[in-house]
């Protein structure tokens, strides 16, 4: 019985068979900046619609990923839309330890998968909370409809213009009020995705060469803004010139901010936005 756990364990947290990758990103060479604006303000009337925040810990070797991307791509093109469900894709560095995309956000997702002690791929996360069952569309579907319900606290409305090679981000958050909550505790989420990456052939041994949503950086880091310094700086807002931001292997046209409203203590998202 021993010798059979002894076995079985790799296979829970690896889940499949590795291989490296065979079409890397290449090397990493910072040219577009990123021009970021975020103004705050107080509405008691505000009736904001939810929209739900979905994130994905995958991996390119990962064979039940090719199920959940394909349950996740399904909901949001064909259920929910957009204007409903949001979704980030992080990459994990398992089963292969040389997936790209992790490779060249490794900060970003080792932080976030110590966040949520995530040890598997697939993982879905609703909201900060829920932990679906990856690989079962009503499964998830069931815990985005508990969140559409939820009030939103915040509407957060985001508009992003493409100056060159770079990108000029405005983004302006409402709040119902500013005693509902412990400010200190929200953190306003910065994060930058490319919409659709394409691979000649397969980077992973899972077979897709085509990725939707992958996480590529985190404004102005991991730990995000303190949303309580957000508030502070009223309509007035704050700016911030992130300079040399931009890899120039990445399709500008396809970049789009996903920003969202997260307890740092209950892990709750409260609200998220996007310009897809």
């Amino acid at each position: 019985m021993k010798k059979l756990l002894l076995l079985l364990l790799p296979f829970l947290f690896l889940s499949c068979e590795t291989s490296p990758p065979t079409n890397p990103t290449g090397p990493s060479v910072k040219t577009g900046e990123i021009l970021l604006n975020i103004s705050f303000n107080i509405d008691a009337g505000l009736n904001a619609s939810k929209k739900v925040l979905l994130e994905d810990f995958a991996n390119v070797s990962c064979a039940p990923c090719v199920i959940s991307n394909r349950i996740i791509e399904s909901l949001v093109k064909e259920t929910y839309g957009t204007e409903k469900l949001i979704f980030v894709k992080f990459p994990t560095n398992f089963p292969s330890a040389v997936d790209p995309f992790y490779l060249a956000a490794k900060n970003e997702c080792d932080f976030r998968m110590s966040f949520y002690n995530i040890f598997f791929a697939p993982t879905v996360i609703i909201d900060g909370l829920a932990r679906p069952v990856p690989t079962d569309s009503n499964s998830i579907k069931q815990a985005i409809d508990v969140r559409l319900i939820t009030p939103a606290p915040f509407d957060l409305s985001i508009s992003k213009q493409i100056q060159g090679g770079g990108l000029v981000i405005d983004l302006s958050i409402t709040a119902k009020d500013t005693i509902s909550f412990n400010y200190s505790d929200l953190v306003l989420h910065f994060t930058l995705v490319e919409s659709e990456i394409e691979f000649t052939t397969p980077p992973g041994s899972n077979g897709e060469t085509i990725f939707h949503n992958v996480l590529r950086l985190q404004l102005p880091g991991t730990q995000g803004y303190n949303l309580n310094e957000i508030k502070l700086s009223g309509t007035a807002g704050l700016s911030a010139n992130y300079e040399e931001t931009i890899d120039e292997l990445w399709d500008v046209t396809k970049l789009h901010p996903v920003v969202f409203i997260q307890n740092k203590q209950t892990k709750e998202v409260y609200q998220s936005g996007s310009t897809f």
